[in-house]
């Protein structure tokens, strides 16, 4: 693969589209479906075992409900509510990154942050189609017109499903500005435009290997 060699010279002009020629054949969109499909059938028995620990363990190390939703812009700039365990105590402060919001987060929220496990309800979006596993990761809505504004074909990456993970996020992770945000567009058209079987092959697998990393080099020497 190639996909280490893409420029990510956020100043290039060639982001300034309203579409981007993507090489998703109609196989691929339906095989994409029924992997989401498959995918979100198998971690449901995860998501409802951690759902249940958590349960336990919210009223002492972090408390308040299970999950939150937000909402957020999907395909074709429509919006939708998002799902996440909650990681933070208090009320939710809408329209802030999580990085501004830090003194709200307790031991146990941290944990499920570094291991991507506040994202796992996200399996939720994907069963209702209004997202996939892989695509561009959904914006909050201030966020989305903030950067279509600011941003040259920003809003070109809406033609796709969302994802909970993708290319753009395995290669700068969250970011929270909008020069870092430029550089994520051109990953994430790189991704419209090069989908198929091999990078979606390719960016799963380089997810799975990221989260048992997570899971490995987590600090377990930190007690709740």
């Amino acid at each position: 693969m190639t996909i280490e060699k893409f420029s990510t010279d956020f100043l290039d002009a060639s982001p300034v589209v309203e579409k981007i020629p993507s090489s998703a054949t109609l196989r691929f969109k339906v095989a994409k479906r029924l992997v989401d499909l498959g995918f979100a059938l198998m971690l449901l028995p995860v998501f409802v075992l951690i759902a249940c620990i958590l349960i336990l363990l919210n009223p002492r190390f972090n408390r308040g409900s299970l999950m939150y939703s937000q909402e957020r812009v999907g395909r074709d700039a429509e919006r939708f509510q998002i799902y996440k365990f909650r990681t933070m105590e208090g009320e939710n402060e809408e329209c802030r990154f999580a990085t501004q919001e830090k003194e709200r987060i307790r031991r146990l929220g941290r944990f499920m942050r570094a291991t991507r496990i506040d994202e796992l309800p996200q399996i939720l979006n994907v069963l209702l189609g209004q997202m996939s596993m892989v695509g561009p990761r959904p914006e909050q809505v201030k966020f989305y017109k903030q950067y279509t504004a600011a941003i040259p074909g920003y809003a070109a990456r809406q033609q796709v499903r969302p994802g909970i993970t993708g290319l753009a996020q395995l290669k700068y992770g969250y970011t929270s500005d909008t020069v870092g945000t430029a550089r994520k567009l051109k990953w994430d058209l790189e991704y419209i435009r090069r989908s198929g079987f091999r990078l979606e092959a390719y960016i799963i697998l380089r997810t799975i290997v990221f989260v048992f990393q997570r899971l490995i080099n987590v600090n377990t020497k930190t007690k709740l």
